[in-house]
């Protein structure tokens, strides 16, 4: 048995009694995420209060003074097989001594109380018998302010889910038994959870998000065999086919649970096919069968490979072999995205309601306090959950009117203002008496054609933009060499007169066609343009060939128009005097690889709604970074040639599209580059202007989409929930003790729980303060003008991000310098 004295129960050199006193978590924190100053006021004031939930457990800590205690575990002779290991941890001769609930990761042993050096315990071998010495080394002890402790505490949540009987895939836990079955589709949805504990401001938290996992029924050997049947069994076309369908997404083997990537069908390799196990050939078909117990029917199928991350970087990739008829797909394929029918009904099941999320969170939290293995589990660790999800006080701000011509304004309701658009007229309107509508002029294509233009003529009467008669210019067809030779034949024909708006009538949704036109109209010949797909118009067969939305669809066609051609819809009241808005956001383009286009749209005016757009690709953080300082030059430089030769005194740049682990380099390198470009642009018109040099004030902001943070507005009872109000504002109790944040909710949504955004000030010298931040980028949630609502982030970022997914999708290279100022990406 145990030949040292057993565990000791003394406290053990270097430990820290803090009399009671509650630890400090911040050594639980990364330092290079600490972006806000210690007792820096982060909270806001403006607004009425609002009581809510959010989806985060509390945890308290049973033991004030805290430790968590690792050994180093070695196996005397060696024992190689992971699993193996952990089976001899839980004998009896181990447990006694250690207890069940003990953390082990195959080398490393974690416990919550010390244990004299050098302890050694007998075991016999699970599978020989024969008696292998455990030999336990303390190596190092945590403390509740290490960030290893949060790391094992997120462990110990992951066991309690094992002991519950949830099934791990991935990196989140399913439950298996509660599968909704979509019969029509042959398809399983498992609901199921991801957790993360982390520091919150004032106490360790888990956080528990909804989450759920489509598995099919059909194996991928059905698949396979049904393409067979639908190509007349030619197994090169299905072999491209299935690679094509299915390369990048991700399968199950139910054997033992485990994700893998598809890679690629390979038919040179089969079950028969032999490889070396431990120095002997030996098939697929019998290692499956020794390994998992499995029977393959089928011989002669091929064989999915399946590539992950190298071991070691600069090692080739993992390789995983698997047979078709063992594995199954996840996920959706585009086919089944298009089906409206099929996306509903999965709809049904995964968008819930903040009631249904509210009562999934509190079924589970039940089940924690009620499971008793999970009990006894949270109770050796000396971890308790609350009862309920975190209560958190948060802030809804006022609506914002929206202001259009002269002293008239409008509010919008639920955030959403369509009517008000159409019956009070816009702020700015623009040129198009000079435009060119191309496309087919036969049957029922030329009927919606003229329908279009005679409605885009009367609603320019009623928003009082100036719409006069198009030059209509037929095809010959509908082709994209058809449309482009349309478009040139058009603009050959107004002989170098200036085109306010050219107008293309797509017969359908054609990829290629569309790419080229945009990039000729935004490349090549730089035209505002406007491409109409004509079922839309024509709206769906059921309506009886009337489509009843026409009016509304093609208002919202010529509100684009108005944007792309200079004008704009509406503007809010931001009292900010000389300050510029900058947005950026990224896109992977779809024809470079290992290429992101980086897009940059600025504020040029007062009243922020004229803009100036920029994209740059770049492959690597540094060449973003020099993206950046490009980026803000330019923009400062329109901005200067717009306002009288005179530049900002405030920055406000906003940036999407970055994760946690880029934040220390944001941090470090990018606001750095934007402070130094700055600096060079007002050092240069300060010499040229003979004047004082004035440094531009700068507020970099990170801004996240996805979060797994979940507002839920508390009713009357306090057990009830609804979604939170459009301009609520959370910036206490669940944000981070790091970081300047806060969470906003700027939209109303009225199907599933809407999802917050984070905004991370992690440089600010502008002296605006968290009130002011909070509401400039409500503000700003005001003004894309290409949806008659709010939209989840500033509108700025949401301008870069059309203007990143245009050029990465369709353009490929720059726009011409003359579409610039205008809204051409819409």
């Amino acid at each position: 048995m145990a030949s040292g004295s057993g565990r000791g129960r003394g406290r053990g050199s270097g430990s820290n009694n803090s009399g009671g006193r509650t630890q400090e978590y911040f050594g639980t924190i990364q330092p290079d995420l600490f972006v806000r100053q210690p007792g820096e006021p982060k909270i806001g004031h403006s607004g009425r209060p609002q009581k809510c939930f959010a989806n985060f457990i509390p945890i308290e800590m049973e033991k004030a003074d805290y430790s968590i205690y690792q050994f180093h575990i070695e196996f005397d002779p060696t024992v190689d097989h992971k699993h193996t290991r952990e089976k001899m941890l839980l004998h009896p001769n181990v447990v006694d001594e250690i207890g069940n609930y003990h953390v082990f990761d195959g080398m490393i042993l974690y416990l919550t109380q010390e244990w004299q050096q050098n302890q050694e315990i007998e075991v016999p071998h699970p599978n020989t018998g024969e008696l292998i010495r455990v030999i336990f080394k303390q190596t190092n002890r945590f403390l509740l302010d290490n960030a290893q402790t949060i790391n094992i505490f997120n462990t110990i949540v992951r066991r309690c889910f094992d002991e519950m009987g949830l099934t791990q895939l991935g990196r989140h836990y399913f439950n298996s038994k509660d599968a909704r079955n979509v019969r029509e589709y042959n398809m399983s949805i498992l609901p199921g959870f991801e957790t993360a504990i982390r520091m919150y401001e004032n106490q360790l938290m888990l956080c528990v998000e909804n989450r759920f996992k489509m598995v099919r029924r059909d194996s991928m050997y059905d698949l396979l065999q049904r393409e067979m049947q639908a190509s007349n069994n030619n197994s090169q076309r299905v072999l491209e086919k299935m690679n094509e369908m299915y390369g990048g997404t991700t399968i199950i083997t139910l054997y033992n649970n485990k994700l893998h990537r598809f890679t690629r069908l390979d038919s040179s390799i089969t079950p028969l096919s032999e490889f070396q196990k431990d120095g002997q050939s030996i098939t697929l078909k019998d290692y499956f069968k020794q390994q998992y117990n499995k029977d393959i029917r089928i011989d002669n199928q091929p064989i999915i490979i399946c590539e992950g991350k190298p071991k070691q970087p600069g090692e080739p990739p993992q390789v995983n072999y698997i047979v078709p008829e063992l594995c199954y797909p996840t996920g959706l394929t585009d086919e089944m995205r298009k089906d409206f029918r099929m996306m509903k009904e999965i709809a049904s099941h995964t968008r819930l309601s903040p009631q249904q999320r509210l009562d999934e969170t509190r079924k589970l939290v039940k089940e924690f306090h009620n499971n008793v293995r999970v009990r006894d589990c949270l109770v050796y660790w000396g971890i308790r959950l609350a009862d309920d999800l975190a209560n958190v006080s948060a802030r809804v701000l006022k609506p914002e009117p929206l202001h259009v011509e002269g002293t008239k304004k409008y509010e919008g309701r639920n955030a959403e203002w369509a009517r008000g658009v159409k019956d009070s007229g816009i702020y700015r309107g623009s040129d198009m008496t000079n435009w060119i509508v191309v496309g087919p002029n036969t049957g029922s294509s030329g009927i919606l054609c003229q329908r279009f233009i005679g409605e885009a003529g009367r609603l320019g009467n009623t928003l009082r933009v100036q719409i006069g008669d198009p030059l209509c210019v037929p095809l010959n067809g509908v082709s994209p060499n058809d449309y482009l030779e349309g478009v040139k034949k058009a603009i050959k024909q107004v002989a170098g007169a200036q085109v306010h708006m050219l107008v293309v009538m797509l017969a359908d949704d054609n990829k290629t066609r569309y790419d080229s036109l945009k990039k000729y109209l935004c490349v090549e010949c730089p035209i505002p343009n406007q491409c109409i797909n004509l079922r839309t118009l024509a709206g769906k067969s059921s309506d009886g060939g009337e489509n009843k939305n026409f009016g509304s669809i093609v208002l919202k066609i010529v509100l684009q128009m108005v944007c792309k051609t200079g004008g704009a819809l509406w503007r809010v009241n931001i009292p900010m005097q000389d300050t510029m808005i900058v947005g950026y956001d990224l896109y992977h383009d779809s024809t470079l690889k290992g290429k992101t286009v980086g897009a940059c749209v600025s504020t040029t005016s007062s009243e922020f709604t004229k803009f100036y757009s920029q994209t740059r690709p770049h492959e690597n953080p540094t060449q973003l970074g020099n993206n950046l300082t490009h980026f803000v030059r330019k923009a400062l430089k329109k901005y200067y040639d717009g306002n009288n030769n005179t530049l900002p005194s405030k920055l406000v740049l906003y940036r999407d599209g970055a994760g946690d682990g880029q934040i220390p380099y944001i941090k470090n390198t990018e606001v750095k580059l934007v402070r130094e470009a700055c600096d060079q642009v007002t050092l240069r018109a300060a010499q040229m202007n003979n004047k004082e040099h004035k440094p531009i004030k700068l507020a970099f902001i990170i801004v996240t989409k996805r979060v797994n943070m979940r507002i839920l507005k508390q009713g009357a009872s306090g057990n009830q929930a609804v979604n939170p109000d459009p301009g609520t504002v959370v910036d206490t109790t669940v944000t981070r003790p790091e970081r300047m944040d806060f969470y906003l909710v700027p939209q109303f949504v009225n199907q599933g729980t809407v999802t917050p955004v984070s905004y991370n000030i992690i440089y600010d010298d502008t002296g605006l303060g968290p009130d002011k931040h909070q509401q400039l980028a409500f503000k700003l949630c005001h003004l894309y003008y290409n949806w008659q609502g709010t939209v989840r982030v500033p509108a700025p970022c949401q301008y870069a991000h059309k203007l990143a997914f245009l050029t990465a999708q369709s353009l490929h290279g720059d726009s011409d310098e003359q579409l610039r100022d205008k809204l051409f990406f819409l």
